[in-house]
């Protein structure tokens, strides 16, 4: 129980470091690339032609959600999209698959961030 507890200890740890590093930056977009190597990159490649087994390739991103059907910024698109996965699921992809608790996981200055550098992704 110890060792399991100690383990928990230093990932938050590790998870407080990342936090801090990225909102210390002071770039958002690279504060946004970081979030996005370490949380997103495992299952979104940016490659237009990249692995897809998890998640769609994001590349090109920030032109689809600047031509989004919902009459929304591309901001407030890939924010939602972020935030709520299961929204518009992309074709051939199965909803559930993404994680729908990144509004608690982040802090709206860490979403703003991811956001900020997914609209780079042109």
């Amino acid at each position: 129980m110890a060792s399991r507890l100690f383990i928990i200890w230093l990932l938050l740890i590790a998870l407080s470091a990342c936090g801090a590093s990225a909102a210390s930056s002071g770039d958002p977009v690279a504060s946004g690339q970081r979030i996005f190597n370490i949380w997103c990159l495992g299952c979104h490649s940016l490659d237009p032609a990249g692995p897809t087994a998890l998640g769609p390739p994001l590349a090109g991103i920030a032109t689809r959600a600047a031509n989004n059907p919902d009459g929304l910024t591309a901001s407030e698109w890939l924010l939602r999209e972020t935030i709520d996965p299961d929204f518009s699921v992309t074709p051939g992809y199965t909803a559930g698959m993404m994680p729908n608790d990144y509004d608690r996981v982040f802090s709206p200055e860490q979403l703003d961030a991811l956001v900020a550098f997914m609209l780079t992704l042109e």
